[in-house]
């Protein structure tokens, strides 16, 4: 039985030469005579093979249509069809040896070689080949990697996987098994689900400093579903763990400590949120920084005209949330910083010391924030990370290894805050001098024109 023939396809066409075949398929003699060869007892030609790809236009195959091959005036002898790896595709023949189908349908812009035998009424072998194409989906799903190669990142800076449509929860598996995070030295880790278009990866632990991590994805082949495939290629990037920067910011005693690599280096006074805008407790990490921000409270649900409204251009802003909290220049509070919380939730630091942070910081720095009575927020890009037992990290794995799953690791914060710093007599005069000095200089305003989560 013939396949029902698509509307464009690919023609090959053999003229038969000598042979016979009866009508129920019995040989029977044969009347010779080149191009007026013709069946035993008619006068009429033989009818001319002809070999079809269905589907196929100008050697392009949709991808959702399966591969089939169909002879008229002949029969298929054998259908061979690979992959440039050398991977068979397989397929079944009709009862009638008249037609050929693959057994599926293939990813978008998959190639594939056929080579066809086939015979014509006089049983003439015929060969032909295809070089065919699968054309491409309309959409596709492409993953982006952070950090970005080169970059020197902080030791609590995640791996972040971003896609540009939704992952289906079905498919979060096999795109795990997709992505891989190299370490070195080696580290076990897992990944969590942010949302349907985020997944991260972290160790147990703060990364080790010097770290050195590749992250590759290759989604190529990946039915999503609604017509969205993988992207084609590998995406791959690599980056490098910093100095170990931990600042601990304790909102009862208005004090920030400062640690580089376990070592306090600096102590300056801050102010943190008032009681109406709270600072976030919990682990922050570094996301970006800019010597300049225009902090409009609109933004953050304090529109123009309420009391609390402000719109000012702020300097020296390290952000350490995406609900608008940073560690920032506030010489309005200097009065107030190291003795009370006058901010709309960011950490306010005099000029001078927001500037000395600002040049330090890195993306990825560890800013712990504690004493506090505003919980952190699971799904802010600044406080999701690290605030979360191991178990809650790895229940947002979709395929947690073994390895993962055996482990029984603290928080970070729990066991190793600021990393058990060994600070010096000396270490800590002077950074007691530092904020003493910090402290003494000319009071502004008491309120800090910042955004709050």
């Amino acid at each position: 039985m013939r396949l029902p023939q698509a509307h464009t396809k690919t023609a090959i066409v053999a003229a038969a030469t000598l042979g016979v075949l009866a009508a129920v398929g019995a040989l029977v003699g044969v009347t010779a005579g080149g191009d007026g060869d013709s069946l035993a007892g008619s006068s009429a030609p033989v009818p001319t093979a002809v070999l079809r790809a269905l589907h196929v236009h100008h050697d392009r195959l949709p991808y959702r249509k399966p591969l089939v091959f169909t002879v008229t005036n002949g029969a298929l002898t054998s259908v061979n069809v690979v992959e440039p790896s050398g991977q068979q595709i397989p397929g079944t023949f009709n009862a009638s040896h008249d037609s050929w189908t693959s057994a599926g349908s293939f990813a978008p812009l998959t190639q594939l070689h056929a080579h066809v035998v086939y015979s014509d009424l006089l049983h003439h072998a015929r060969t032909q080949d295809f070089a065919l194409r699968a054309t491409d989906a309309k959409h596709r799903m492409v993953p982006l990697l952070s950090p970005g190669e080169g970059y020197t990142v902080g030791v609590g800076s995640p791996v972040q996987v971003t896609f540009n449509y939704d992952v289906p929860d079905s498919m979060r598996a096999a795109v795990e098994g997709r992505m891989s995070v190299v370490a070195h030295p080696a580290v076990v880790g897992a990944w969590h689900w942010m949302s349907a278009r985020e997944v991260h990866w972290r160790p147990p632990s703060y990364w080790k400093t010097g770290t050195r991590v590749t992250i590759s994805a290759d989604v190529q082949g990946l039915n999503f579903g609604h017509g969205i495939w993988g992207t084609q290629g590998k995406h791959r990037t690599s980056f490098r763990v910093g100095d170990a920067h931990v600042s601990e910011v304790d909102i009862a005693t208005h004090t920030m400590h400062v640690y580089d690599n376990g070592v306090l280096i600096k102590t300056f006074p801050v102010s943190t949120g008032r009681d109406q805008y709270p600072t976030m407790d919990g682990v922050h990490i570094a996301i970006e920084k800019s010597k300049v921000v225009q902090m409009d409270s609109a933004t953050v649900g304090i529109p123009k005209g309420s009391p609390g409204y402000y719109n000012e251009t702020v300097y020296w802003d390290v952000r350490i949330s995406n609900g608008g909290e940073f560690v920032h220049a506030a010489p309005w509070s200097v009065a107030d910083q190291g003795r009370t919380n006058v901010s709309h939730g960011c950490v306010n630091l005099s000029t001078a010391n927001a500037q000395w942070f600002y040049n330090w910081a890195n993306r990825g720095d560890i800013i712990y924030v504690f004493n506090g009575v505003r919980p952190p927020s699971t799904t802010d890009p600044g406080t999701a990370d690290w605030n979360m037992s191991w178990k809650e990290w790895l229940a947002g794995d979709a395929a947690p290894t073994h390895a993962a799953k055996a482990l029984r690791p603290k928080l970070p914060s729990d066991y190793q805050p600021a990393f058990a710093p060994k600070s010096t007599t000396s270490q800590t005069s002077a950074a007691k001098k530092s904020a003493a000095q910090s402290s003494s200089k000319p009071a502004g305003r008491s309120t800090s024109p910042t955004r709050r989560s």
